[in-house]
């Protein structure tokens, strides 16, 4: 706020004192000014009172210029320079031209930079990422001139206006930058100014995130049928989440900001937490081709993962390649003629067969196996058939696998099934009881169904209510039906459609990741500024006893099992 011209810093006989509710400021949370005091200067005793006032109020955001064109934003920045350690001033331009342009003297500082750490191995690459402050300057585009009216320049740094009101609430494209609170009174007669400006300057906008899950170790949940813990045992964990398609997160959930619902935001939001879980074996649902291509894979291959993707399901499965390797990946099809309703929802999930690499162990011994499937099973209302069909015929091949190679099996995903239902009965009871189905069978489906299997199947979450001491985790569980309270909530549903299933004859659960409390969750339902989607994720983490046929080389791999079904 500009002095008026016949007034001077000496005459301003008062100072402005205020208090934050927070110096810490989080994305989509108000920063309200608890106190404003007006005080003497110079602290005398018995002075007057300060005449009649208000006071003032303007919020900054800390922005970078470009190091070339210093009266621009900077919109993108060079990360290479990061990497390198290089110098991160000269790694900020106003635009990707800007920095094209400038590329044969700017990979200079990277060619002095990698010498100087005895690497030349990205000398010469050009990586950029736009900054997430580059959407906050109206219109912002390549090449755009500061505005000096909504501008503050001190010492190369620069504040751009976003505010001028009592409260603030930081945006996203607030994110990890500082925050600068100019205050001052104001003469209510006059309009003259009775203080200099306070200044309160707080820590980087951070995003919010919820309350940080941890794993639960089961101390009493060895299984009576397997053999006793062994030092060649495999213990591994596995991650299930539908991470919500950015498709699909614009069509409903309006209690959630449209900032919250940004791709942009949540992507991060989701592989920060992602990486949290550090689980050997990810299976993700409902991730879009372009999010895998352009952001999951590379990011997590750049953590040691192996990853594949299964394009019309959106499942994605990911696992610490210097733990296991592929023996085999299988896709599940269903093509029966007569049946257009099925065909059309024919690819319900990705299978794979991995194997553990043990230190010492010859390739061609017959290692530690275990069948994974990570499926995102398609529902329908009026076509509950649909999903039941699906289950089944994923179930019954991995019925085939299991028989042929002697191995554990693990199905994980979203059923979008509750517990109890046909498709949740059929896999944990070993059949369905579908009479009231068969009687809106129009398609004639049924005859194609094997609605039967012998695989041991077992939530690994009803682990928690065969377990002492975990008594916080039991009451987050539905003891009717052995599933978690809920793995979505909505403002139209509050439920479990999520599972970790397992066979019991062959793994033990060592530990799972701690269930969530309602009351932790937003009230409307997630996802949220803190949850980046509309389920929750779960994990398990399980024991794998040594094979029974060390030494031997492993039997050859069947073929696809649902392939053979359609050619029956």
């Amino acid at each position: 706020m500009a002095l008026e011209e016949d007034q001077d810093f000496n005459t301003l006989q008062w100072e402005v004192s205020v208090t934050l509710s927070s110096n810490q400021p989080v994305i989509g949370s108000e920063i309200i000014i608890t106190e404003t005091k007006l005080v003497n200067s110079y602290h005398t005793i018995g002075s007057l009172p300060p005449p009649s006032h208000s006071f003032v109020y303007t919020w900054y955001r800390h922005s970078i210029p470009c190091s070339v064109h210093r009266h621009k934003l900077a919109t993108v920045q060079c990360t290479s320079c990061a990497k390198l350690n290089a110098s991160i001033e000269k790694s900020y331009h106003c635009s990707s031209k800007c920095f094209s342009d400038a590329w044969n003297k700017h990979k200079k500082y990277h060619h002095w930079a990698a010498n100087a750490a005895r690497n030349n191995s990205t000398g010469n690459q050009q990586d950029v990422k736009k900054l997430r402050s580059s959407g906050s300057w109206p219109n912002l585009i390549d090449g755009s001139v500061l505005d000096e009216n909504a501008i503050m320049v001190e010492e190369d740094n620069i504040w751009i206006k976003v505010g001028s009101s009592n409260n603030y609430v930081p945006t996203l494209y607030d994110y990890d930058f500082r925050l600068r609170l100019h205050s001052a009174a104001v003469d209510s007669s006059l309009g003259t100014r009775l203080s200099l400006d306070n200044i309160v300057v707080t820590d980087p906008v951070i995003k919010p995130s919820h309350p940080p899950r941890k794993m639960i170790r089961l101390p009493n949940t060895l299984n009576s049928n397997l053999k006793a813990q062994s030092s060649d045992d495999v213990v591994f964990s596995v991650l299930s989440y539908n991470i919500l398609a950015d498709s699909l997160s614009t069509k409903a959930f309006s209690y959630c900001p449209k900032w919250a619902l940004a791709w942009e935001y949540r992507q991060e939001n989701l592989l920060e937490e992602i990486i949290k879980y550090d689980a050997d074996i990810l299976c993700l649902q409902e991730v879009q081709c372009d999010h895998f291509e352009n952001f999951f894979e590379p990011e997590l291959k750049k953590l040691g993962y192996s990853v594949m993707y299964k394009k019309k399901t959106g499942a994605g499965l990911e696992f610490d390649k210097e733990a296991s390797s592929v023996v085999n990946a299988l896709e599940p099809e269903i093509r029966f003629e007569g049946s257009h309703c099925l065909t059309s929802k024919d690819n319900v999930a990705l299978v794979v067969v991995l194997e553990s690499l043990q230190n010492g162990s010859n390739r061609d011994d017959f290692q530690s196996r275990i069948c994974v499937a990570n499926t995102h099973i398609h529902w329908s209302k009026g076509h509950e058939d649909v999903t039941l069909f699906q289950v089944a015929h994923l179930v019954n091949g991995l019925e085939k696998i299991a028989q042929s190679q002697q191995i554990p099996i693990i199905i994980c995903g979203d059923f979008n099934s509750r517990p109890g239902s046909d498709p949740h009965n059929f896999v944990v009871k070993g059949s369905a009881d579908c009479i009231s189905e068969k009687a809106n069978d129009p398609l004639g489906i049924y005859q194609y169904l094997k609605l039967h299997h012998s695989l041991s199947l077992v939530s690994a979450y009803s682990s928690f209510l065969h377990s002492d001491g975990v008594e916080e985790q039991q009451r987050k569980m539905n003891s009717q039906t052995s599933e978690p309270a809920f793995t979505y909530f909505s403002d139209k549903f509050f439920g479990t459609l999520d599972y970790i299933f397992y066979t019991d004859d062959s793994l033990i659960v060592e530990s799972l990741l701690e269930l969530v409390d309602r009351e932790s969750i937003d009230s409307n339902g997630i996802p949220s500024p803190a949850w980046p989607s509309d389920h929750i994720a779960l994990i398990a983490s399980f024991r794998l006893g040594p094979p029974s046929h060390r030494g031997l080389s492993p039997p050859p791999f069947p073929l696809n099992p649902w392939h053979l079904a359609t050619l029956n």
